[in-house]
């Protein structure tokens, strides 16, 4: 069995439960514009924010146009008259209050701390991360958390894993491990820097062209066995 040394966690989605810290800021931001609340409008904007971060990740968009772009399209779809860039303001500072865990992350994480060196790779906005991180009980236990937007460089891109890897006191890829729910930054990124990858799979989704995983795993308490911790 091959021995890790530095695991890398992806955080939204991997270790925090993003879709619920989401659902909060969202629906405090609609009540407080007095837009229409409903299923199908909060469908909506999931919609127009998946596609934006699927062509940030793949390097067809800023972050700055993303944050924007996707509360312009949800304005333009009600048909209102409201500003973007304010709606997303306020947007991100409802998110910024929000650190909800998924499942078993403060479990195995608090495991893994005993015998190996931790660290967050995120895409999040900065200002956002860093107010999240605030609040998360999470975070004692990583020893550094990497926001793409302070590094001006994002996943899936290796000059982000080099970035990260030159910040890490004898990091060894051959010793590291990606672990992350998202094949088009997480483990396309790994793929890209030549790290070993776990998918956090939850749905059971079909593995995209063009990405490998060394492992797959539908629960975090996985990575136990994949460490030989279990």
């Amino acid at each position: 069995m091959k021995q890790y040394e530095f695991l890398l966690f992806d955080a939204d989605g991997t270790l925090l439960n993003f879709d619920l810290c989401e659902e909060k800021a969202l629906r405090d931001t609609l009540a407080h514009y007095q837009m229409d609340g409903s299923d199908e409008t909060v469908h909506a904007y999931h919609k127009f924010n998946a596609d934006l971060w699927e062509r940030f990740n793949h390097g067809e968009i800023d972050r700055a146009f993303l944050l924007i772009d996707r509360f312009r399209q949800l304005i333009a779809y009600l048909g209102r008259q409201d500003d973007p860039a304010a709606v997303n303001r306020f947007y991100m500072e409802q998110l910024s209050c929000h650190a909800d865990l998924l499942e078993e992350s403060w479990e195995i994480c608090n495991i893994l701390k005993e015998k190996y060196k931790m660290y967050i790779i995120t895409n999040g906005a900065s200002f956002t991360q860093h107010g999240r991180f605030a609040v998360c009980p999470l975070t004692p236990l990583f020893e550094k958390i990497f926001i793409s937007e302070d590094m001006g460089v994002q996943k899936p891109h290796k000059d982000y894993f080099d970035a990260v890897a030159a910040d890490i006191e004898g990091f060894d890829p051959e010793k590291a491990l990606v672990i992350g729910d998202s094949l088009s930054s997480d483990i396309l990124g790994a793929n890209n820097a030549g790290i070993d990858c776990v998918w956090y799979n939850p749905a059971a989704l079909p593995i995209k062209e063009g990405v490998h995983c060394e492992y797959e795993v539908r629960r975090l308490r996985q990575l136990l066995e994949i460490l030989g911790e279990e």
